[in-house]
């Protein structure tokens, strides 16, 4: 369907939209206003925040990296729990806080609500990622299977 040299925007694309689907889903829970048009509404502004940040942070080899700190082995399970802790604490921080400002603009409460939010928030983001992110991977792969 796609090519392999598209993989990563491919990965991006899926990625983002998961992610972006999950978090979108939690925060509207968790803030009492779950409806179809709100949650639309809100995975457009996510999906577009999540797909620019995931294209230009070079996120995979900054998780490499800290978890390098950590772990010499990158076949470590817990290699792979740490890369994944230092995408998505990126990712959930830029997101959260820019979702929250296209929501809110500059106001006082901008920066205590999204303090406030932020530890649930990633905890949720993580554990979402460290799960279906092998499973994006596979499927980002049966997709990218076009030579040239």
């Amino acid at each position: 369907m796609f090519k392999k040299s598209q993989f990563g925007i491919v990965f991006n694309s899926v990625f983002s939209l998961v992610f972006s689907s999950a978090l979108t889903l939690y925060v509207q829970i968790t803030q009492h206003r779950l409806s179809f048009n709100n949650f639309m509404t809100g995975l457009v502004v996510a999906y577009a925040i999540n797909f620019v940040l995931g294209s230009y942070i070079p996120l995979l080899k900054m998780g490499n990296a800290f978890a390098g700190i950590f772990i010499k082995d990158e076949k470590n399970p817990l290699f792979y729990l740490l890369r994944m802790l230092a995408i998505v604490v990126v990712m959930t921080a830029f997101m959260s806080f820019l979702v929250m400002f296209t929501e809110m603009g500059f106001t006082p409460v901008l920066l205590p609500a999204f303090v406030g939010s932020l530890p649930l928030t990633l905890l949720y983001a993580y554990v979402v990622a460290v799960i279906v992110f092998p499973f994006l991977l596979k499927l980002t792969m049966a997709l990218c299977t076009k030579e040239g």
